[in-house]
């Protein structure tokens, strides 16, 4: 089965936020740069927010490769590809009120819900180094919408506990810096 399905499937089928998995046998003492793609978006077909809501995701993952994680940023021959996706989908949830009174009444509400999952994987010579993901599910105002990004992408590099050029794992990234 897929890998990505597979997550998908678990993603939606259990309440976890965060879901990982990390290649142990990978020589990340080997791993100085990196290369961010999203192979699946073409960012000019987009809206202005759509845009702003992959640049936000960018800037983060990019402060936490080179700022937290002291990985070089390069645009050829990279030591791994950091590939990122955001998977969503849009339901509508129907509320009905019925209230039987001599003529029957009936209401009901539609509130629309957003679900969506930050995917991230880095890659070496097509191998998976290390995938992280969260499962958003939050109302469509903007500034609530910035916030949970950032805390996600903060989340899911909890689980990547390296550094560039290091075997060694790092304890102190697992915590949440904040940019």
């Amino acid at each position: 089965m897929n890998i990505r399905l597979l997550l998908l499937f678990f993603l939606f089928g259990c309440n976890q936020k965060i879901v990982h998995f990390l290649n142990q046998d990978s020589n990340f003492g080997a791993f100085e740069s990196y290369r961010l793609v999203n192979v699946k978006i073409n960012k000019s077909e987009l809206s202005a927010e759509g845009t702003q809501l992959l640049d936000l995701i960018e800037s983060q993952i990019n402060y936490h490769m080179q700022e937290v994680r002291n990985y070089i940023s390069v645009k050829k021959n990279p030591d791994l590809i950091l590939r990122y996706e955001l998977v969503s989908n849009t339901s509508a949830q129907v509320n009905q009120n019925n209230t039987n009174y001599y003529y029957q009444f009936r209401s009901s509400t539609v509130q629309i819900v957003y679900e969506s999952i930050i995917l991230l994987e880095l890659m070496h010579n097509n191998k998976l180094v290390w995938q992280g993901s969260y499962d958003l599910r939050q109302s469509n105002r903007q500034e609530k919408i910035t916030r949970t990004v950032k805390e996600a992408i903060d989340l899911i590099f909890t689980t990547y506990p390296y550094r560039a050029s290091s075997n060694e794992a790092d304890p102190s990234l697992s915590t949440i810096k904040k940019k």
